[in-house]
């Protein structure tokens, strides 16, 4: 009788989810079930000058790129309208950049 052979998978590994060092945020609704989310700030411009916000698909490409603005400090959030984004249904990396300074975060759109 022959013996079937099973099959193994190989592991997935995903990029990293947080990276630390970098400036802290939130990202709320998350998962977004809407047209817009919102990036929350939790440091200054004082403290990352120069900071981008930028979002990768699960390839790494970055598809959306936008700079924190004075006025987006000010309200401590930046709201990322979807359709503009012209991100769909998926899975997508958040990071937030300033100079050598990294934070990603994972973001599902449904």
């Amino acid at each position: 009788m022959a013996g079937i052979a099973a099959a193994h998978a190989t592991p997935v590994t995903e990029p990293p989810v947080t990276v630390t060092g970098g400036p802290e945020f939130t990202l709320n609704p998350n998962p977004v079930t809407g047209s817009y989310f919102y990036v929350n700030l939790m440091f200054s411009e004082i403290e990352y000058p120069n900071a981008v916000i930028i979002i990768n698909d699960v390839l790494g490409k970055a598809v959306y790129v936008q700079s924190i603005k004075s006025a987006d400090f000010s309200a401590g959030k930046v709201r990322i309208s979807t359709v503009d984004a012209m991100i769909q249904n998926g899975v997508y990396f958040v990071q937030v950049k300033s100079g050598d300074n990294t934070r990603t975060l994972k973001l599902a759109i449904r």
